[in-house]
């Protein structure tokens, strides 16, 4: 072999090496805290007490600034070609009292009710890409996808009422529990961008089929706006939308849950 042909594999290696460099990675990772603000609505039961639970957007807003609720959670996936894994983890408190008083022939009753209901889920579950096509003028093309895993609950409920004075005595009750459960699920998920840098986003699940709760449900909505700013190669966004989680759990002689979470919202994101 000449030294002409040893140059000559030298320079071809290098170039494809600098080809390689040059494709993009197969791998990509988003991280997203969001703010979720839900309406709180369905039924309570701990041990025999049950408690109807209606908080609208606006409650739980009136209830955020008074400081008797407070929730927050975070997205994070990692995806390689068609395949990923994502994990969504919310979590809050809801502190919702009510008195009201009843003349009667002998004396006014106070009644008074407190319900303290303390939230968490969290979605563990592995995606696959359908497919992808590619829009002209669109950064981003349309994708499809299905998903599968399961979602951990935990749910504590304290629920607590008064009623006086009877007898110049005043009666009082208490009863808490906490609940955790996990639940299967199979979803669909899909972006479309509706301009070059904005895109909707949709996620929708159902589960649960008896395994452990007899049905459940959730869906998420988010119009995505693609920052026009990539520092050190990240691709931040803007997200507003609007999300749901319904499920229906009976423990028996415990208690049982019946809720739905729903109402706006929203959030910061970055992928790498």
């Amino acid at each position: 072999m000449t030294w002409r042909a040893c140059m000559l594999g030298v320079v071809l290696l290098l170039a494809r090496g600098a080809v390689a460099a040059d494709e993009p990675s197969k791998w990509e990772f988003e991280f997203q805290p969001y703010a979720w603000i839900p309406g709180t609505f369905g039924t309570v039961g701990v041990k025999g007490r049950t408690a109807v639970v209606d908080s609208t957007v606006k409650d739980v807003l009136d209830l955020t600034t008074s400081g008797n609720a407070f929730a927050a959670g975070g997205y994070f996936s990692a995806s390689y070609d068609r395949w990923s894994a994502f994990v969504d983890a919310f979590g809050g408190y809801l502190n919702e009292s009510a008195t009201e008083k009843v003349p009667t022939r002998f004396c006014t009753l106070c009644i008074a009710a407190n319900a303290d209901i303390r939230p968490v889920f969290v979605d563990f579950a592995i995606a696959y890409r359908l497919g992808q096509w590619a829009l002209a003028g669109r950064r981003r093309p349309i994708s499809l996808g299905v998903y599968a895993g399961i979602r951990y609950t935990h749910f504590g409920a304290r629920l607590s009422g008064s009623l006086g004075p009877v007898g110049g005595k005043l009666h009082s009750s208490d009863v808490s529990t906490t609940f955790n459960w996990a639940d299967p699920m199979i979803g669909v998920r899909w972006e479309v961008p509706l301009l070059d840098r904005v895109s909707l986003d949709f996620r929708g699940d159902i589960g649960g089929f008896g395994a452990s709760s007899q049905l459940i449900w959730g869906i998420l909505a988010e119009a995505r706006y693609w920052v026009p700013w990539t520092p050190w190669s990240l691709q931040p966004w803007l997200t507003a939308g609007y999300r749901a989680i319904s499920f229906d759990r009976d423990f028996g002689a415990a208690g049982n849950v019946t809720l739905q979470f729903r109402g706006p919202y929203g959030g910061v994101g970055v992928a790498f």
